[in-house]
């Protein structure tokens, strides 16, 4: 994982979190949020403890416009625990003030993760566009 730190708190501010065989690649910076690939890990995905944190501290001080990019390939049940967690927390977020933006893209034959997304839509008060590719 390579980042960029806040001085203050010594907690990455800018990140990159590497593509694993169960994990997605993910990066955050400026404002802006990409989770791409597989997510079908086994147990507790550490990947999503690192996003957390990053978003508790970046909505101390976030950006007016915060853009979230998900284009997962494949999502087990525990991704899925995972990402409504994110969702949460994106929701918050969006309360406060900032301005969430969700593109979630999906193969158009992917139906699992589809749905996924028609769920994030349906349950959160988050500007979702779904994408088929």
């Amino acid at each position: 994982m390579s980042s960029t730190y806040d001085k203050v708190n010594y907690i990455p501010m800018t990140f990159t979190i590497a593509q694993t065989r169960t994990t997605p690649y993910a990066e955050f910076r400026d404002g802006y949020l990409l989770i791409k690939g597989k997510s079908v890990p086994f147990d507790h995905p550490d990947i999503y403890d690192t996003i957390k944190d990053r978003l508790l501290v970046y909505s101390e001080n976030p950006e007016k416009n915060t853009q979230i990019d998900f284009n997962l390939s494949a999502v087990n049940a525990v991704s899925k625990r995972y990402i409504i967690n994110t969702f949460k927390l994106l929701e918050d977020l969006n309360a406060m003030g900032t301005n969430i933006s969700v593109n979630w893209y999906y193969q158009q034959d992917d139906e699992d993760i589809q749905e996924l997304g028609e769920i994030c839509r349906m349950s959160f008060n988050i500007n979702i566009e779904l994408k088929p590719m």
